[in-house]
């Protein structure tokens, strides 16, 4: 019973004693000891049950007092026991409503929360929250890798992240009041360029904090080293052919139309440098097409088995006029959700490389049937590749034998348009090859399509 109880009690009972002292007054010393012993009999009853009803309502307000106290101490999930539908049945309800109140609340803003450091922690560039004084109040997971330091606990200043590059732009942010950019190189285990924002939080007139994010320059730089390359790529490869179209014409014009002995050649070579052109084109306008973000694929249900049949019988001829054996492994019943057209670009591209890159022997083309995934290969007893080549084979203009492949009326494209023709399927590509060995590409593809 607490102190607040027990004085009410006091006081009850002083009441009490004066009621009983009151009603003798009146009573009279006259009266009978039987009244006398009623009146005593009825103040003890008073008493007690007095004091058992105060009892209960002391433990009943500890309860209340208790949850309270878990509830103001954080503990949320606290709540307080509804007995009796009276007034302190109605303060426990009420105590009860602000508790779900509260944490629903609390699980808003804990859910808020999560989901935004999840969204932080996707983000390719890191992010952190300074405060005035330096301390770091949330950085995701990609700021402490760029820096390769391990996180630390909350509030650690931002000189643990050990690149005074970095603290320095916050600083400058900070004396000029507004947002700057620069680019800064971070040393670690190696050098790494990075752009580094610093952008002010808040409307006033001070910040409540500072946003740094930076972001790594290389992936961009080596895009741009990629345009770069490939341009000047486009320009050679078109410039050789256009130079030899050009040059042949002005001959031809220059008299050459009249030497009836060389005219012929001169107009074939035309010809052959126009094809020429036309393949590059014609390669190009397909890569383009299977680099788009948005490419989408007319699949359909086909059996790869007839498939391979249909598209391996227009080079038998071709292999035979160059005395080379051609072989199929295909049975048909091999089911598989596909584009056909993007499908048939990326193996016509591996049959006819096999063929044209083969002088003696034979070409294969194999398929493995899968519950999940169907592979093919397609094998040739060629020159094969040198180790130091595979790992760029599938690059865009790159040759393995640059004056070979030119010779053979290559455009460097070829394997490029297979890869992304089978990454677009969600499929792999690959290649085993020794130098004068022979060569085995191969692909695999989901037979449920894309995505499967």
């Amino acid at each position: 019973m607490g102190p607040t109880i027990r004085r009410l009690y006091a006081s009850l009972l002083g009441v009490l004693v004066v009621v009983v002292t009151l009603a003798g007054l009146l009573i009279g010393p006259g009266a009978g000891v039987r009244l006398w012993s009623l009146l005593a009999i009825a103040v003890i009853l008073v008493a007690v049950l007095t004091y058992a009803l105060l009892v209960r309502l002391a433990r009943r307000l500890r309860v209340l007092e208790d949850a309270a106290a878990r509830l103001a101490s954080g503990e949320l999930s606290a709540r307080a026991a509804v007995e009796y539908h009276d007034d302190l049945g109605g303060l426990a309800r009420s105590l009860n409503e602000i508790a779900d109140r509260a944490e629903r609340d609390r699980n808003e803003l804990e859910r808020g929360r999560d989901e935004s450091a999840a969204a932080l922690d996707y983000l390719p560039q890191g992010v952190a929250l300074i405060a005035p004084d330096l301390t770091i109040r949330h950085a995701n997971a990609r700021f402490w890798e760029s820096v390769e330091v391990e996180a630390p606990d909350r509030g650690a200043h931002l000189s643990v992240a050990r690149q005074p590059a970095l603290q320095e732009a916050v600083e400058d942010a900070r004396r000029a009041g507004r947002a700057v950019t620069r680019e800064v190189s971070l040393y670690l285990s190696e050098r790494l360029d990075v752009e580094a924002t610093v952008a002010p939080v808040g409307d006033g007139a001070t910040p409540e904090a500072w946003l740094l994010t930076i972001e790594d320059l290389g992936p961009e730089r080596r895009a741009a080293e990629i345009r770069r390359e490939f341009v000047a790529n486009v320009s050679h490869e078109l410039k050789t052919p256009l130079t030899s179209i050009l040059g042949y014409t002005e001959t031809l014009l220059q008299g050459g139309l009249h030497d009836e002995e060389h005219r012929g050649k001169f107009v074939e070579t035309i010809r052959a440098q126009a094809s020429r052109l036309e393949a590059l084109v014609d390669d190009l306008l397909s890569l383009a097409d299977l680099e788009r973000p948005d490419a989408e694929l007319e699949l359909k249900d086909w059996d790869l088995g007839e498939l391979l049949r249909e598209m391996a019988e227009p080079f038998e001829d071709l292999a035979a006029r160059r005395g080379l054996a051609f072989e199929l492994d295909a049975a048909p019943g091999t089911r598989i959700r596909c584009d056909r057209k993007r499908l048939e670009l990326a193996i016509r591209n591996l049959i006819d490389n096999a063929i044209k890159y083969t002088e003696k022997g034979w070409v294969r083309i194999h398929l493995v049937p899968g519950t999940s995934r169907a592979r093919i290969s397609v094998a040739d007893s060629g020159r094969g590749i040198a180790p130091e080549h595979l790992a760029r084979i599938f690059e865009r203009f790159y040759r393995a034998d640059q004056a070979r492949s030119r010779a053979q009326g290559g455009t460097g494209l070829g394997l490029s348009i297979v890869k992304h023709a089978v990454q677009l399927h969600g499929g792999t590509v690959g290649v085993e090859s020794e130098a004068d060995r022979g060569s085995t590409f191969w692909l695999e593809l989901p037979v449920s399509g894309p995505g499967s």
